[in-house]
């Protein structure tokens, strides 16, 4: 009877069969002094990568926990399947077009989590390479570029990227399926449980290519948001479920919500789509305390811009009222300096070496 596992590596696939074994090749070659478990769900690839899996199954029994679907279930779906099945301590993240570069990290990371037990995450830098080979690979985050290590800061911007997290584990029966990113919710949701840590080691590499979900984000946005728009934006509503309890989280919440409706209703324009009205009939409450809120906003902004207005015109008649005063005094020395006194004076100090005013 084997062990039971310590750490549960969790992997979705699919159709990546140019780029699994190298990930199932590092997830082997890790070095502990535990046993660790790969829980690795296929969506039910039309290449060989079911093939793949079962290969590495079959000579690693011990290790691999294939899960093969016979449908397509979706990111989401798939994804909590096999969050799920995953019975380790410990979850670490890794998709099957990524790998791990360092065969110490998993034991790195469950000493980090052992030793430190009010932590429910923990992540490193990984380098970002492209496939194509075209741009220049970079680690991140960078030295300058290690974030604050808090819910707001995680909030703001998802700073962790999938195949560089471990978790604490927690139940993923109720784990919402129907957003994107995934990962981005996992980081916040287990930072519920526990403080982020952060290990200085770069340990994994992260693939940008072509089939990648959001490799070309930057250069083709509207395309991105007209297919993912909607789960981004199912994302922001679940954040809400999360830490919109909170003040400083709301407010963080609301902008992230507020630029993700501005996205759809560019991409309406532009395209000819209707995500707005579909993003109403899928989050009324959502949408409706939105509005209800920016309008608040927008009536407490008006009360600020009528105190500014009152205020720049107080200063524009005091303004008014200096200049007044200021031509008096220049009229006043104007005449001062034309009077008969004044040229006596100046007279009678040059006549005595004096200097003349």
């Amino acid at each position: 009877m084997s062990k039971q596992p310590k750490v549960s590596v969790v992997t979705v696939t699919y159709n990546q069969e140019q780029y699994v074994r190298q990930a199932l090749d590092s997830f082997v070659s890790q070095r502990t002094d535990f046993p660790f478990e790969v829980v690795i769900a296929d969506d039910c690839s039309t290449d060989s990568t079911p093939e793949i899996i079962k290969e590495y199954a079959e000579r690693h029994p011990d290790i691999f926990k294939p899960i093969l679907r016979k449908k397509n279930l979706g990111v989401g779906e798939n994804f909590k399947g096999a969050m799920q099945a995953a019975t380790g301590e410990y979850i670490a993240l890794c998709e099957g077009d990524d790998y791990w570069t360092d065969d110490t990290k998993l034991q790195k990371q469950a000493d980090f989590l052992d030793k430190n037990p009010k932590h429910g995450l923990c992540f490193h830098p990984v380098t970002v390479f492209f496939e194509s080979g075209d741009q220049e690979s970079y680690v991140y985050p960078g030295k300058d570029q290690v974030p604050k290590l808090t819910t707001a800061e995680l909030l703001r911007e998802n700073f962790i990227q999938t195949n560089s997290v471990m978790y604490r584990r927690q139940n993923y029966d109720d784990l919402p399926t129907h957003m994107l990113p995934v990962d981005w919710y996992l980081h916040l949701y287990h930072a519920k449980f526990g403080k982020i840590g952060f290990i200085n080691r770069t340990m994994s590499a992260y693939r940008r290519h072509p089939g990648g979900l959001w490799w070309n984000s930057h250069s083709n946005i509207e395309k991105i948001w007209a297919k993912y728009g909607l789960p981004h934006l199912a994302l922001y509503v679940e954040f809400d479920k999360l830490y919109g309890g909170k003040a400083e989280y709301q407010s963080i919440i609301n902008r992230h919500l507020a630029n993700m409706l501005a996205a759809l209703v560019e991409t309406d324009e532009k395209q000819g789509s209707n995500l707005i009205a579909e993003a109403v009939r899928r989050f009324p409450d959502n949408i409706q305390a939105f509005i209800i809120g920016q309008h608040e906003e927008i009536k407490r902004l008006a009360k600020v811009v009528v105190a500014k207005e009152s205020e720049v015109h107080e200063l524009n008649l005091q303004a008014q009222r200096r200049e007044q005063a200021l031509a008096q005094l220049r009229e006043e020395l104007t005449m001062i300096k034309s009077s008969r006194a004044w040229k006596l004076r100046n007279k009678l100090a040059k006549a005595s070496g004096k200097k003349a005013i």
